[in-house]
């Protein structure tokens, strides 16, 4: 069973090995559980999420996949990958699949969607098959193809992303989101975007990028280097910026730069996916400005927050609420 599914991972059965290979899926559990364990295992090794690994080498790959239980799955994605509690999902699927007789099992090769979400707290860094390569901020989900084909590069994303894109002038990347889509061909930029809420904007680092209406597809604005097109009553608007603060939380690190307390509540609520009920009026409107360590939590930052402006608070665990007083 593993040789077979290793050999259609590396590309070397025939149409007709294909075909029995997921005739016998279909009928056994656990065949599909081990197809679905070892294509987990193989996306897994092809994110390396800390940059500087890129891609886990070979040796590595290797002694992954030689580990096929739970455990040493464990293990060598905490060893080797650092993917600290990512959960994701590997789409797979067969043609027709809903009928029990198939005629054209080499479409498995179209399998061509693969989604990631991140948890509450954590950033994930992944790297696109044309080498474009992304941080993804905390409850994110993104979305994209296991190859690109046609005149454009389409990728859908949910939450906050820091992509820096590999140039292909003959085909556009897009980042499609629930308001807006942004189009460049090669440059680096970063895109706020959660699903459900009013905000949305996009600040550009180098290059150009391209604003569209996601609906119709007409071209809105263009942005150029160090300028930002944020979303305000509705409307967006177009400003310029020099510091690069808002883009430490790619090392970790979230930045507050003069923002109401209530802004920040907001944005703890949605990184820490937790609810916070502010029954201190007092504070509400207070500014701070300081720089926080993503893993150390939303109770950190509260506890700092405390030594500029006093407050208390206690947390619910079983609710997941903190109250502030």
């Amino acid at each position: 069973m593993y040789k077979l599914i290793e050999q259609y991972f590396e590309g070397r059965l025939s149409p007709e090995e294909k075909k029995r290979l997921f005739e016998k899926i279909d009928v056994d559990p656990d065949w599909k559980k081990e197809f679905v364990t070892l294509q987990n295992l193989r996306g897994l090794t092809a994110w390396a999420p800390n940059p500087s690994l890129g891609h886990a080498d070979q040796s590595v790959k290797s002694d992954i996949w030689k580990n096929r239980t739970i455990s040493g799955y464990i293990k060598h994605a905490i060893g080797y990958a650092a993917a600290i509690l990512i959960t994701f999902t590997l789409s797979w699927f067969i043609k027709d699949s809903g009928s029990p007789e198939r005629e054209n099992y080499s479409s498995i090769d179209d399998i061509n969607y693969q989604e990631i979400t991140t948890p509450a707290g954590q950033r994930v860094f992944v790297r696109l098959p044309d080498s474009t390569t992304i941080w993804l901020n905390a409850r994110t989900t993104l979305r994209y193809p296991t190859k690109f084909t046609g005149n454009e590069r389409r990728v859908e994303l949910e939450g906050e992303a820091f992509f820096d894109v590999t140039e292909n002038t003959a085909s556009p990347f897009v980042v499609s989101t629930e308001k807006f889509n942004v189009q460049v061909t090669g440059t680096s930029f970063n895109v706020y975007a959660y699903k459900g809420r009013n905000e949305f904007n996009t600040s550009l680092t180098e290059g150009s990028v391209f604003i569209y209406d996601h609906k119709n597809e007409v071209e809105i604005m263009q942005l150029k280097a160090n300028e930002r097109v944020e979303q305000i009553n509705g409307l967006l608007e177009k400003t310029d910026f020099s510091n690069m603060d808002f883009l430490l939380w790619k090392d970790g690190i979230y930045a507050f730069d003069d923002l109401p307390f209530s802004e920040i509540i907001k944005k703890l609520e949605l990184y820490y996916d937790i609810t916070i009920i502010v029954n201190n009026n007092n504070i509400r409107n207070f500014k701070f400005s300081g720089k926080f360590r993503q893993r150390d939590g939303v109770d950190r930052v509260l506890q700092t927050l405390q030594k500029i402006h006093q407050f208390s608070f206690t947390k619910d665990d079983d609710k997941n609420i903190i109250t502030i007083k």
